[in-house]
């Protein structure tokens, strides 16, 4: 598990994981709208979880999101732990008001990422292989598109990239090689019938 959170909470291993499955530019916009809008519902949600009689757990969430993404890259969290602080009061405050609207938009927005991922992107989503990621670092990372997208750090954003593709081709050789098996494996049982 020590392993895992390192790896985790290092940017270059854990965005080039993110990256590798959100490669196509419709994916990723898809994915710009929809995540904070599902975690900013998500949050709303929550917000009728009590802690004590301030504070929530969409407050304690809110703040662990805010933390762990100053740990991940301190520019780029501080950056955003202004606005996780505004989708917070956004969800507790404002769309704990309006249940049905908010697990619409919520179901949308994961409804809509499947299908991103499976019609334009071509791969299944992250979450399959590592749910934590979609639940926590998605949201972190596409601030970080945009982010790169209007210029920020534009050496780490190439280093990313080129991490990105050796990444994807790896995946690609993975799976070709797994298609060639279950070609083979498939092309045997018809010969033994």
């Amino acid at each position: 598990m020590h392993a895992y959170l390192e790896n985790y909470f290092n940017l270059k291993k854990s965005f080039v994981f993110y990256g590798s499955y959100h490669r196509n530019w419709m994916n990723q916009m898809v994915h710009i709208v929809f995540v904070p809008a599902i975690f900013t519902t998500a949050l709303s949600f929550i917000a009728r979880i009590p802690i004590t009689d301030k504070i929530n757990l969409s407050h304690i969430v809110a703040a662990f999101y805010a933390i762990s993404f100053l740990k991940m890259e301190p520019l780029a969290g501080a950056l955003y732990a202004p606005v996780i602080g505004a989708m917070e009061y956004l969800g507790s405050q404002v769309l704990i008001h309006y249940v049905p609207a908010s697990v619409a938009v919520h179901l949308i927005g994961w409804v809509a990422q499947i299908l991103a991922h499976k019609l334009v992107e071509g791969r299944q989503p992250a979450f399959r292989e590592d749910p934590f990621q979609a639940f926590h670092a998605a949201v972190f990372f596409v601030w970080l598109e945009v982010l790169f997208q209007l210029g920020y750090r534009p050496l780490e954003k190439e280093e990313l990239e080129k991490l990105v593709k050796e990444q994807v081709a790896k995946m690609d050789a993975k799976n070709a090689l797994q298609t060639v098996r279950g070609t083979a494996a498939s092309t045997t049982a018809k010969k033994v019938e």
